[in-house]
């Protein structure tokens, strides 16, 4: 239950290969651990066959998609590797990433490259640390943060089949900064 309450951010399909088997995850359980290096981390199951395609091939990479897929990215998480062949069930399409030789998604948004740093076993999950190696994000949509998630939602996993998207986006202001863009407000208007 407390990780449910904790999810920290949007789901991703994961992407990993070894020699000639690539592999697509779907994993709500990622999240930064550092900016310099840049970090992040990725909760697998040892049974998941993209535990034990990362544990060989060392490379991984994170594939942001719009609530668009959300077909995709529930079936990703229910079927294994080792029984189908995820990307043709889930009509999805890998193409070349920009540092690694995994494959990333067509249909992703942004997609983070990472190798792999270290490997921690946890309880029932191993935390992968992935060492950040490329970046690349729909420049209409991402710039110093998300831009446009009114109509490019992303999609967060609430437990079982359940997903919710962020519908709008909030800026916070202190009380000293609303009072001086309402004090400058109304000066430019006089």
């Amino acid at each position: 239950m407390a990780a449910r309450l904790l999810e920290p951010g949007p789901v991703v399909l994961v992407t990993t290969q070894y020699r000639a088997q690539p592999n697509v995850m779907t994993a709500a359980w990622v999240i930064p651990l550092s900016l310099d290096p840049p970090r992040i981390g990725l909760a697998v199951h040892p049974s998941r066959l993209t535990h034990e395609l990362l544990s060989k091939g060392e490379f991984f990479a994170l594939n942001i998609v719009t609530i668009e897929y959300l077909p995709a990215l529930h079936l990703c998480g229910l079927l294994s590797g080792r029984d189908a062949d995820k990307f043709a069930r889930a009509q999805l399409h890998p193409t070349d990433a920009l540092e690694t030789d995994i494959p990333v998604l067509e249909e992703a948004i942004a997609q983070i490259e990472c190798g792999l740093a270290a490997r921690l076993s946890l309880g029932d999950h191993d935390l992968f640390v992935g060492e950040v190696l490329a970046v690349a994000a729909d420049n209409e949509l991402f710039g110093d943060r998300w831009l446009q998630l009114e109509e490019a939602p992303l999609a967060h996993h609430v437990g079982g089949e359940w997903y919710a998207a962020l519908a709008r986006v909030y800026r916070a202001r202190l009380p000293d900064e609303e009072e001086t863009e309402a004090e400058d407000h109304e000066a430019s208007g006089r």
